[in-house]
């Protein structure tokens, strides 16, 4: 396994920690990879139980030594093997950009997410300058890692980002922009008073409730 692969698959992402209600006691990780941020859930709040669901046999074995469940499956072409209304969180992790029809594999799982419940993401936003800029100068190509990842299947603006909530019957509760973007960047989007944010805005961290 590459480098590169090797931080994908064991990123804690404590930015998404944050948006984890604390009362959240039982959750899915969708794409959890090593486990890593499943882990980390868990050590926040004693008793909280994480369940994963991986698609990669390597990875899901290493999480099985960490989290309470793993599940070994494409989450496209299985019903879980869980109760319905069972968790008080789910979470997609860079994993939305990866299915054929995420808006299906929602629908498919918010029979699982409790009443009140939430559903916490990370997604790439390809309206980056960076994305712009290299459309207008080399076209697209695709990358192993990052925004024109060789294995994104769909793609997203702030927009379509949040139809995708809204078509799931999700109501968006915090749409965070993780600003990565050269010093001159963010400092012009500091003079407009943030206009220029979803083109700085390398990805979103979406919250959204099941009410």
């Amino acid at each position: 396994m590459t480098a590169g692969e090797q931080e994908y698959f064991g990123n804690q992402r404590l930015e998404l920690i944050e948006l984890v209600d604390d009362s959240a006691m039982t959750i899915l990780d969708v794409g959890c990879g090593y486990g890593m941020l499943g882990s980390a859930l868990k050590k926040r709040i004693n008793g909280r139980r994480v369940l994963g669901i991986e698609i990669m046999p390597d990875a899901a074995r290493e999480a099985k030594t960490v989290l309470d469940q793993v599940v070994n499956t494409d989450i496209e072409n299985i019903d879980l093997p869980f109760p319905k209304e069972n968790f008080d969180c789910i979470i997609f992790a860079d994993i939305l950009e990866h299915l054929k029809d995420p808006l299906s594999v929602i629908l498919r799982l918010k029979p699982y997410l409790k009443k009140s419940g939430c559903v916490v993401c990370s997604i790439p936003n390809m309206r980056h300058y960076t994305a712009l800029l290299r459309l207008l100068t080399r076209g697209w190509e695709y990358d192993d890692f990052g925004l024109f990842d060789r294995t994104h299947l769909r793609f997203f603006s702030l927009k379509t980002m949040r139809q995708l909530m809204e078509d799931a019957g999700l109501t968006i509760e915090l749409i965070k922009p993780k600003i990565e973007a050269s010093k001159k960047a963010r400092i012009l989007n500091r003079l407009l008073f943030g206009r220029l944010e979803e083109f700085v805005a390398m990805q979103y961290l979406v919250k959204a409730r099941n009410i």
